[in-house]
């Protein structure tokens, strides 16, 4: 009889095993001792790390982390080379996978793919995934002009040496003004723009604290001859000694005076002072105003990925 549990401590490395098994063969055990550190620092968890099993042999396993904000991180099954019927082990496995979900009341979940990967993109979608966009993973690596890179930054739009621009950390006294720039940012945005129907700028500040360490110190709001225009959110990852670009972005009314190159590089000389290696981030492939921007700062494409959303189904109806 076919069973989905949630892997317990004698067989999660069984089971990370198998999650890890489309990597490399010399990545796939520093992976699984890494998962299994993390989670045993408590900045991992494993409580939705399940594995499917038939007479106690494992067929398959798949990882679904439940986040504090209401959304979910999903890593679709991996299949043992035991499981002979393997739509059964998938269906069975994604069933627990979205039990879970629904369950804890998340709104929105949300899966990685490699781009041409049609058959996990088929088991997604049977679940009540769809797809949301394809992202670019791009990266820099610092160099020691980047503290200075007041004096050896591409040329900026001269409209903005004309106007007063000021910038402030992240608080609790200005969070609504965060909250607002950010939700204001999306309009007629080309990054993911029908994803952020779903939340509003208070839902994404709890979301972006999530992702790496948050400091407000590296999260910033800037303002135009007094009225807020953008923001720009970093979060530092130290076990890579790197540092994301969570988000940044532009109010429609301020956009095109250069305001989002003083900020990129303002974010990059930061990082860099802060002795930093490397700066990191994720952008819509179709955000061709974002990517030019990048390529312009020297960051380079890592990976591609096809992201596949599921909404609840009271948000969907909202």
């Amino acid at each position: 009889m076919l069973t989905v549990t949630v892997a317990t401590a004698s067989n999660q490395s069984r089971a990370l095993q198998l999650l890890f098994s489309r990597f490399p063969i010399d990545e796939q055990l520093p992976r699984v001792q890494d998962a299994l550190a993390a989670a045993e620092r408590g900045s991992l968890s494993l409580e939705g790390l399940l594995l499917a099993t038939e007479s106690e042999l494992p067929l398959g396993a798949a990882l679904v982390m439940l986040q504090r904000d209401a959304t979910a991180l999903v890593w679709p099954p991996v299949l043992s080379c035991g499981s002979q019927n393997q739509i059964r082990t998938e269906d069975a496995l994604m069933q627990e996978v979205c039990r879970r979900i629904d369950a804890a009341g998340i709104r929105r979940s949300q899966s990685l793919l490699i781009p041409d990967d049609h058959a996990e993109e088929t088991l997604l979608t049977r679940h009540g995934f769809a797809y949301g966009a394809d992202v670019f993973f791009l990266a820099r690596v610092f160099n020691r002009l980047d503290s200075e890179i007041n004096r050896v930054a591409p040329r900026e739009n001269t409209g903005l040496a004309q106007h007063s621009v000021n910038k402030q950390c992240f608080g609790e006294v200005n969070r609504t003004r965060f909250a607002n720039v950010i939700e204001e940012s999306y309009r007629n945005s080309l990054d993911c723009p029908h994803l952020k129907n779903f939340r509003d700028g208070a839902d994404a500040i709890e979301s972006h604290k999530l992702s790496g360490q948050f400091d407000p110190e590296n999260w910033w709001i800037y303002s135009i001859n007094g009225r807020d225009a953008g923001v720009l959110l970093l979060n530092g990852h130290p076990d890579q000694n790197s540092v994301e670009l969570v988000y940044f972005g532009v109010v429609p009314e301020m956009r095109g005076m250069g305001l989002g190159k003083t900020m990129l590089r303002q974010g990059i000389q930061l990082a860099s002072h802060r002795n930093y290696s490397a700066m990191f981030l994720a952008v819509d492939s179709e955000n061709h105003y974002a990517n030019s921007i990048y390529s312009e700062f020297g960051f380079a494409e890592l990976a591609r990925r096809r992201v596949m959303i599921r909404i609840s189904k009271d948000l969907a109806r909202q």
